[in-house]
């Protein structure tokens, strides 16, 4: 069998950046790994929390320096030439990029490195006695181009009153408040600020997200995204996605694409985005097609699989919600793949992306993982991994979702025991990151 991943992003690595994150020139993970930024510092784990809007979509993260020795939050300059060295300026271009720092640090190192139209800084509350110098910070901030964010917690209001015209932004911990007190506390927040932009933080549920953004809410923050939406769950595997996960097995299998062909003729939303597929500007035909065996034999198996991975996620009764676990799993599967390139072949290196892609599945359709591995025509080490986290491949999953959740210590003890450098693993992760959002957008 040829290999997965070059049939899904065209194979090949070279050392030039294309603007199709699924071409064959995408940038080589070996160059990203052996060119690391320099550092001063010790290594650090760079937390990123997903920042979700109104629409269910990824607008921006939260991100802080983690030490490797107990999780504790690096020091203000190091946090700075971290980020800077992630080139956080440049991704505040298009998403948001919220950053803490306290009044004192803004006046204590240099900040600039870090600016971006969309970079707000979370300041953290200011005292009685430092307020004054509180709102010199923030005016500086927002004369830089930032905007300024400041947690509730611990304001009064006559503090809330004061720095009301420096803030664009207020953050609220959701675990703070029962649900009486939460939607008090916005209502006068209201009163005091309005037309602030709220931030709830620690959102754990799907329910939690859509009730936030009920009474208000613009951005949420919190483990809700890669957890299942209760209100889906125990659903049925839609017809279209069995489908699809159908045509997955049968290219797995080496089928001829005549009788990929026949299987997508069982569902006609699956042919009519098929055809879709083969007509857009994306696919670079010379002519249009109308039938799903002209389209399937002119996509290729390179471009179809690329196309049913991510149909997985868009197939049947779509919610936005999809579109974020999407994204999400693209990022998971394609920090895997780059984290093991210097050490695995290439038909080991699709298993860790398709791995990645298939471990957020069982959230998207609210079923049990053992159903979703029961439709798929897996080896037995990925469903050894997907259904109990074990095996040689257990460690690698682990250690994505410890990148994912910032848990320095967690990454640290995991990349030690695979033998990767936490450099390395910084580098596959924020490399994922971006690469998975050109990919959503670009198939959107």
């Amino acid at each position: 069998m040829f290999s997965f991943m070059k049939r899904l992003f065209g194979g090949g690595t070279t050392t030039k950046v294309s603007s199709d994150p699924f071409s064959r020139d995408t940038l080589a993970s070996d160059e990203i790994r052996t060119a690391p930024p320099a550092r001063q510092y010790p290594p650090m784990v760079l937390q990123r929390d997903e920042i979700l809007d109104a629409n269910t979509r990824i607008v921006g993260y939260r991100f802080a320096g983690r030490l490797p020795d107990g999780g504790r939050p690096a020091g203000a300059e190091e946090t700075i030439d971290l980020l800077a060295s992630h080139n956080v300026a440049d991704f505040a271009q298009r998403r948001m990029a919220l950053i803490p720092t306290a009044a004192d640090d803004w006046f204590a190192h240099d900040h600039r490195s870090l600016v971006g139209p969309n970079t707000i800084f979370l300041l953290a509350p200011p005292a009685v006695s430092t307020q004054e110098a509180w709102a010199d910070a923030a005016n500086q901030i927002r004369a830089s181009g930032a905007g300024v964010a400041v947690a509730l917690g611990g304001l009064t209001d006559d503090q809330m009153m004061a720095v009301a015209g420096q803030v664009n932004h207020v953050l609220i911990d959701f675990t703070s408040y029962s649900l009486v007190n939460f939607e008090a506390a916005i209502n006068k927040l209201k009163g005091l600020v309005p037309g602030v932009g709220l931030i709830v933080d620690n959102v754990s549920r799907w329910a939690e997200f859509r009730y936030c953004i009920a009474h208000g809410a613009r951005y949420c923050l919190g483990p809700f995204t890669r957890e299942a939406d209760e209100a889906q769950q125990d659903q049925e595997i839609s017809q279209s996605r069995l489908v699809l996960i159908d045509m997955l097995n049968q290219l797995r299998k080496e089928a001829d694409l005549q009788d990929v062909a026949e299987v997508a003729k069982r569902d006609p939303g699956v042919v009519v985005k098929i055809i879709g597929m083969a007509n857009s500007p994306m696919a670079g035909l010379n002519q249009p097609v109308t039938s799903v065996d002209q389209a399937i034999l002119m996509l290729g198996r390179n471009q179809l699989y690329r196309w049913l991975a991510i149909g997985m996620f868009r197939a049947g009764n779509t919610s936005p919600r999809d579109e974020v676990l999407l994204e999400l799993a693209l990022a998971r599967g394609r920090f895997l793949e780059v984290l093991s390139q210097d050490k695995h072949s290439k038909l080991e290196c699709d298993e860790f992306f398709l791995l990645g892609l298939l471990s957020l599945l069982d959230s998207l359709l609210g079923v049990p993982m053992a159903k979703v591995v029961d439709k798929i025509n897996l080896s037995p080490a990925l469903k050894d991994v997907l259904l109990t986290s074990g095996g040689p491949l257990g460690r690698y999953l682990l250690l994505a979702i410890a990148v994912e959740k910032g848990h320095a210590d967690n990454v640290a003890r995991l990349a030690e025991t695979l033998a990767y450098p936490l450099e390395a693993v910084e580098a596959a992760s924020a490399e994922a990151i971006g690469w998975a959002d050109e990919a959503v957008r670009m198939t959107g």
